[in-house]
């Protein structure tokens, strides 16, 4: 998978998760503490930041906020 594969996979994943385009773009762009105060777009930069942001919405489906 390349990264923008990857990417589209996460932004996906996010509009699933988050339930709209525009909801899913303001988590992206919102910085976060549990990711050490980074916008998840950020971290999209790479494959491994995009595994890191799925597995976090993969989480937060699942009910852990931790």
């Amino acid at each position: 998978m390349t990264l923008d594969e990857a990417r589209q996979s996460l932004f996906e994943a996010a509009v699933g998760y988050f339930g709209s385009t525009e909801a899913a773009d303001q988590w992206m762009d919102t910085p976060h503490m549990g990711l050490g105060c980074t916008r998840p777009r950020e971290l999209s930069n790479t494959k491994e930041g995009v595994e890191q942001l799925v597995e976090i919405i993969s989480q937060l489906e699942h009910g852990d906020t931790a």
